[in-house]
């Protein structure tokens, strides 16, 4: 018990850290558009600036201010795909493989037959530990491949959760789980549509990074 302690206050820890580097991120941020919009201000009492030039200034950074607000605001359940697209734990490797290809993904969440998540195949999986072994995917069952750290995230977490779990796991795809059952995935395309391009390159940077 108290070595489970342990790790939980390392955890919150780790958050914690986590979060003051975003407010500092964000902090910096603001800091440059107010920076920017002193130097308009300063051009147009100079004679070098036109006040539609400073209102253009102050709505930037209304708007960033605004849309720091919301974003910091959403939840795993907000940027998700709904309805996970899943492959039985009784199903084939073949199968799973098929299911990929039509769907043009690299990897699929395992469920049962109440819906909760057992686990994650992935297209590595399927070639290194069913092929690359001499294993006939046609006969192989998706659970024997179910192996590992199982990665995901509860819906009412934040994002900066998210990005932090797809970092440090360096993973793709992550299942997002509500009342213990699988309601959707979080992929790539995903954050490319609701992260800024800054957080979006950092994010590749670490997920892609080789070890």
């Amino acid at each position: 018990m108290a070595f489970e302690r342990m790790k939980e206050s390392a955890k919150r820890g780790l958050a914690t850290g986590r979060a003051r580097m975003d407010e500092t991120r964000a902090q910096r941020q603001r800091e440059k558009l107010l920076y920017e919009l002193g130097r308009t201000s300063y051009a147009e009492h100079a004679g070098h600036a036109t006040p539609e030039a400073v209102s253009s200034k102050l709505r930037a950074v209304d708007d960033f201010e605004q849309s720091l607000r919301e974003k910091q605001e959403w939840q795993a359940r907000d940027i998700m795909h709904p309805g996970a697209e899943c492959v039985d734990q009784d199903e084939t490797v073949a199968s799973a493989a098929r299911k990929m290809r039509d769907l043009g993904v690299g990897s699929l969440p395992i469920c049962g037959v109440d819906d909760r998540l057992h686990g994650i195949i992935t297209d590595r999986d399927i070639v290194v530990r069913c092929i690359a072994e001499g294993q006939e995917p046609g006969q192989v069952k998706v659970r024997d491949l179910s192996l590992g750290e199982l990665v995901w995230v509860d819906a009412d977490a934040g994002v900066n959760e998210v990005l932090h779990q797809m970092e440090d796991h360096q993973v793709k795809r992550l299942p997002v789980i509500e009342n213990h059952r699988l309601v959707g995935m979080i992929s790539e395309s995903d954050l490319a549509r609701n992260l800024d391009d800054h957080r979006l390159a950092e994010f590749v940077g670490k997920v892609y990074a080789t070890p």
